[in-house]
């Protein structure tokens, strides 16, 4: 009776442990840390190597924005007709823009007649036709041109979702488009998949192509017509005779990403926009970088046209992908390579496409056995079959070996299924046995670069491992049930997996937190330390931490005491703002008091590090730190997930903090804000001067920015005399009075030091 009773307990466990399982895999428990498993498995596999791109880059970067004379955005008649037409010249067999070209180029730019009176008699470019023009000098030589598009979305418009090409008169030279727009996980806003196609309200027969699958289509000549046969049943897509393995029966694939940015780590070729379009008939700014680089490929007088040209061209036959990879456009990724190497890689737009065309051409898919790594109706056999044999293991060992026997088997099963469903991803399935050994004998052990032609397989890990340790503990707990002199025993063990706290606190609420917001005239706090990586660099890892725990401390305690609300810390960053979650009309006050205030406290440190003869560093010991600082309306409240959320603040006003912030390099300076902020603050409270008018992306009309400099009542005569020199010249300036002006603001220079010191 007693044996019966036993097996009647052992498969009663082995049920629990089931629908458990199935239950908290239900609720997505496990989402968020088998995401991040995906993301250790690029990791752990590191970029793919030695293989051929057929992708190539040409990037809008610091250099280009640097030597390239024209205004930014670049005019289209100007920069894009020459950057179309150089690149065709060089045997570019796609030419993909990750730049939306959907309003009209209003840029003026006069040909002729430039030095005749006011300019009257003056013939100007038509920035779109000249584009337009090149763009049907590509298509007549060869080259396909494929421009961004994307859907756009109005909640006050019917339906609310349309298509947003570029404009018409581009149009009419018949390029094709590709959508960019690009999906995220709602988990950790993470991109790891890319959009296939896409269809909207009031069209919903026609399928739009995203801008990778368009060039694809063009690059292997499949993009005369449109036909695409999607199985849902198999997971797969073929549009004309491209075969696509979809991923979850949705019009997207798992990213079987290259490697992180090109910038750093040369996962495919890149060349900066100031060199593509640098012909002979084209001045850089700066003489000496001036080499008319593209001649070389596409002039057959340039001298070295005949050891290089077209056909050694590195855009020859190739896709080339134009976009931005500067900062101040935000057109970037998190991938799973975001921290590789224990650097912050966030991937440009145009990357983020390349990786897609190459995965593509390549046909290197993630293959997920399961069909999803979630719980779903499609995988629930799959996943169902996996814990049952999970199940039936654990409680064969339990059963039949010692307690010290079963927890050792227990434990190796959860180390051999955590490294063959890792493993099986980077075509090594025993990498952590490997591992472990060679670390016991002294020997080295790399994990492979896995290459283009080895299957990747995506298996789950979670779920799994969650199987082995919930019917281990269920089974545990119901032997130690039956043993009271082990009751302890199991109370010790098993009480540290629960925050009694926790409880209680879920328990005396009775209520979760929901996901909300609301708008408010607040003001938004930006802090970041110029030149962190350098310091970073220099310290140690324990050091950098101790030292990012000393500045961080204090500056947030001024932030707190000063009626702030800290948002988040992004490394040695700090996001803040006022006037929320507590209403008050003085946020903008308290906002810049707070700027004052942590300069000044900034002073301290540095103080007493040289005087504790800590963080010995000359970049820390003049360590300096910039502020941005924008009074606006922004929504907050709780953001993010039903499982995960954050007390935070979203909307371009908060997007304009954090420009002033990044932008306060380009002026020199380190204490940014607007001059609508001031007057909330109050004018005559601080001692500041005027820095330029802006119109900042996602504005219509100039903001004119400032600098503070600290409170009023603590002025000296040399910041008085720097702002009413620099005052001066800037009157002198817009009054097109360039001499005086130039030599009003060399004199001011002498009183800067004081301000920068």
């Amino acid at each position: 009776m007693k044996k019966i009773k036993e097996n009647y307990a052992i498969i009663l466990i082995g049920l629990i442990s089931i629908i458990l399982n199935l239950v908290l895999h239900d609720l997505g428990i496990f989402s968020l840390i088998e995401t991040k498993l995906y993301d250790a498995r690029f990791k752990l596999r590191g970029p793919l190597l030695n293989f051929n791109s057929d992708v190539v880059l040409v990037e809008i970067d610091d250099e280009s924005f640097r030597l390239i004379p024209e205004p930014y955005p670049y005019p289209r008649g100007i920069i894009w007709s020459r950057v179309v037409k150089n690149l065709t010249n060089a045997g570019a067999k796609v030419i993909a823009f990750d730049i939306q070209f959907d309003s009209e180029d209003r840029t003026l730019k006069a040909i002729e007649n430039s030095q005749s009176s006011g300019c009257e008699n003056c013939r100007y470019i038509d920035q779109d036709q000249n584009f337009q023009n090149a763009i049907k000098y590509a298509l007549n030589k060869g080259t396909k041109i494929i421009l961004a598009s994307k859907i756009g979305f109005e909640p006050t418009r019917i339906p609310h979702d349309y298509l947003v090409l570029p404009t018409t008169k581009i149009m009419k030279a018949n390029p094709q488009v590709g959508l960019v727009d690009h999906e995220v996980d709602i988990v950790d806003n993470v991109s790891r998949r890319y959009s296939i196609f896409s269809m909207i309200s009031d069209q919903p027969s026609e399928k739009y192509l995203s801008l990778g699958v368009q060039a694809v289509l063009s690059f292997l000549d499949f993009d005369q017509g449109l036909l695409i046969d999607q199985n849902v049943t198999n997971n797969y897509i073929k549009i004309n005779g491209l075969h696509i393995n979809a991923f979850r029966k949705e019009a997207s694939f798992l990213m079987n990403f290259y490697g992180p940015a090109s910038s750093t780590y040369n996962t495919f070729p890149r060349y900066s926009l100031s060199q593509v379009i640098d012909n002979f008939d084209y001045q850089l700014i700066s003489d000496q970088e001036d080499s008319d680089w593209m001649d070389m490929y596409v002039d057959h007088n340039h001298p070295l046209y005949n050891i290089f040209g077209e056909e050694n061209s590195p855009f020859k036959n190739k896709i080339v992908i134009i976009g931005s990879s500067l900062k101040e456009d935000h057109d970037f990724h998190e991938t799973p390579f975001f921290s590789y190497e224990n650097n912050e890689n966030l991937l440009p737009g145009l990357e983020f496409h390349a990786n897609a065309i190459q995965q593509l051409i390549h046909n290197n898919f993630i293959v997920v056995p399961t069909h999803t790594l979630s719980l779903t109706l499609e995988s629930f056999i799959y996943h169902f079959l996996i814990i049952l044999l999970f199940v039936i293991v654990i409680l064969f060992i339990s059963q039949r070996l010692s307690i010290l026997y079963s927890i050792f088997f227990t434990f190796l099963s959860l180390v051999l299924w955590f490294s063959f469903s890792m493993g099986v991803f980077i075509n090594d399935p025993l990498w952590l046995l490997k591992l472990f050994i060679n670390s016991i004998t002294g020997s080295t052990y790399s994990i492979a670069t896995s290459e283009i032609s080895d299957t990747m397989y995506l298996l789950p890990v979670c779920f799994p491992l969650a199987t082995i340790m919930i019917t281990f503990g269920l089974n545990l707990s119901y032997n130690l049930f039956n043993e009271q002199k082990n009751k302890n025993f199991l109370k010790d063990t098993f009480g540290r997996y629960i925050s009694p706290e926790l409880i209680e606190n879920m328990y005396r609420n009775k209520k979760m937190p929901e996901l909300g917001g609301e708008s408010n005239i607040g003001t938004a706090f930006f802090l970041d330390i110029e030149s962190f990586s350098v310091i970073a660099e220099k310290l140690t890892p324990s050091e950098l931490v101790e030292f990012l725990n000393d500045f961080l401390s204090e500056q947030t305690e001024i932030l707190i005491n000063n009626h702030g609300t800290l948002d988040k810390y992004e490394g040695d960053a700090i996001l803040g703002f006022f006037g929320a979650p507590v209403q008050n009309d003085d946020h903008a006050q308290y906002a810049l008091d707070t700027g004052v205030e942590m300069n000044k406290s900034l002073k301290k440190l540095k103080e007493n590090w040289k005087n504790e003869k800590r963080y010995m560093l000359d970049q820390i010991l003049h360590m300096k730190i910039r502020i941005g600082i924008n009074t606006g309306e922004m929504v907050t409240g709780n953001m993010g997930s039903k499982l995960h959320m954050n007390y935070t603040m979203i909307g371009e006003e908060v997007n304009l903090a954090s420009r002033l912030e990044s932008g306060s390099k380009l002026y020199g300076i380190y204490f940014h804000t607007t001059y609508k902020t001031l007057e909330y603050a109050g004018l005559d409270r601080y001692e500041w001067r005027y820095i330029d008018k802006v119109i900042f992306k996602g504005f219509t009309e100039w903001k004119q920015t400032v600098e503070i400099f600290g409170y009023k009542e603590k002025t000296n005569e040399n910041t008085t005399k720097l702002i009413e020199l620099f005052h001066k010249g800037l009157d002198y300036y817009y009054n097109r009075d360039w001499d005086l002006a130039i030599q009003t603001f060399k004199n001011s220079l002498k009183y800067e030091t004081f301000n920068h010191s």
